[in-house]
């Protein structure tokens, strides 16, 4: 049926495509949108060092000649991006104390270098908020020196909120592990005019390091996936560092998003039409051989009048989610009477397609799995058969059907994999970088 609701090596991959070595979050922890947290206004004063004292001692002594500071941003400034560190430097002296604040008083956290001659900002700042910018500080005669600027932030045209995403219904960080064909989604909820702009702000780093790219698929979702299925065991980070962005337009970052995973054991099925069987492979290794009975060659019209086409659509489906009980019914695509109509719960279900391509239990077409086709899409199996594979297979894993003569759309379910690794990369916004070379052996 079809239907139903350190030391080792690592690489990235960035603008383009980077040797890997992530949250839409198309998933993962959103974080650093807001400004200065609320708290009392007062000074932000370097450990040990007394209000317009001399420095205390450190490894090296503060240059003599005349005390100066220098603020950035600077004074008057305005339309800074609130990702941008805020920094004062002391020249020839040492900072005493240093204090940021946002129009209502709250003040925003940062810290000094060890040697106090230098402060920088550790948390961003707000869109569209002032900021004065305080600093003091002691030369080497005990001169004191005090500055302060103030200045504002951009105002956004909009905002666009990235989300870390394994597919439509799950993001990247629901699981902790995800099979070799899963693909990383990063879909933003408002349309990017500028994508080279936006995919600047997206990495994916991976251990060990491999070849990935991305890919748009319109204007509102980019794809990155390996040249290749991952390696299993391979550690993947995603981030998508859009907050003080400008992603074009005038449309900023309305935060950072952040996934991780790892991926699992290579779990490959591949169903072909002309055997009836799914021979499954678990890291290369046949480990079961699953009678099948996949979509009809035949079709229907629609409500509209439209041909549906029951045939399994070959190509490489990723796993996208498991379900005990499926409603399952006819009427998800228009047909509503005749007899190809139907209305069902199916059990032990396995999602493969946007379309309703499942693998799932079939106890009433058991006599035609292994020697033709019975179903209206799906890949219909016995229950022990469906309830084994809902137990073995999780999202990213790989069905790929073979011989059916339907092709799989790239946008039913993640489709990524059909397209040649030519076409792929053509789909970035950006160049690629070299590919990733294997570290030679030490001799």
């Amino acid at each position: 049926m079809r239907g139903g609701a350190g030391s080792r090596r690592v690489g990235r991959w960035a603008a383009g495509t980077a040797a890997m070595a992530l949250a839409l979050t198309v998933g993962g922890s959103a974080g650093g949108s807001a400004g200065g947290s609320a708290g009392p206004v007062h000074a932000i004063r370097r450990p040990g060092a007394p209000p317009h004292a001399a420095p205390s001692p450190s490894p090296t002594s503060t240059p003599a000649g005349e005390p100066a500071l220098a603020l950035a941003p600077a004074a008057g400034a305005a339309g800074v991006s609130p990702a941008d560190p805020v920094t004062v430097t002391a020249t020839a002296a040492t900072l005493d104390a240093v204090t940021l604040v946002d129009s209502q008083g709250r003040q925003v956290a940062g810290g000094f270098d060890p040697y106090g001659r230098s402060w920088r900002s550790d948390q961003p700042l707000a869109y569209n908020t002032h900021y004065t910018l305080t600093a003091s500080a002691t030369g080497a005669e005990g001169q004191h020196v005090a500055q302060s600027n103030a200045f504002s932030t951009v105002r956004p045209a909009n905002l666009v909120m990235p989300y870390l995403q394994a597919n439509s219904t799950m993001l990247l960080s629901d699981r902790d592990t995800f099979g070799v064909g899963q693909v990383v989604v990063v879909r933003f909820d408002e349309e990017i005019r500028h994508k080279a702009a936006a995919q600047r702000a997206l990495t994916v780093i991976t251990d060990p390091p491999v070849d990935g790219a991305w890919h748009w698929f319109g204007d509102q979702e980019a794809h990155c996936r390996p040249r290749l299925y991952w390696k299993p065991g391979t550690s993947v980070t995603v981030r998508a560092d859009v907050y003080g962005r400008n992603l074009g337009n005038g449309v900023y970052g309305q935060a950072d998003a952040v996934a991780s995973f790892t991926i699992g054991p290579s779990r490959i099925a591949i169903a072909d039409d002309n055997t009836h069987h799914i021979l499954v492979y678990q890291d290369g290794k046949l480990i079961r051989d699953v009678p099948t009975a996949m979509g009809m060659h035949a079709s229907t019209r629609g409500a509209h009048g439209e041909e549906i086409d029951f045939r399994t659509r070959s190509g490489v489906h990723v796993v996208l989610g498991n379900a005990y009980v499926t409603h399952m019914t006819s009427a998800s695509f228009g047909v509503k009477s005749g007899p190809f109509a139907y209305d069902e719960l199916v059990y032990w279900a396995t999602h493969v397609s946007y379309a309703g391509e499942y693998i799932h239990a079939a106890p009433w077409s058991v006599a035609q799995q292994g020697h033709s086709d019975a179903s209206h899409g799906c890949l219909n199996v016995n229950t022990d058969n469906a309830i084994w594979f809902y137990n073995t297979f999780i999202p990213g894993d790989v069905v790929d059907v073979r011989n059916t003569g339907a092709p799989l759309e790239l946008t039913d379910g993640l489709g990524d994999w059909n397209l040649a690794w030519a076409d792929w990369t053509a789909g970035s916004a950006l160049p690629l970088p070299p590919p990733v070379r294997p570290r030679p052996p030490l001799s």
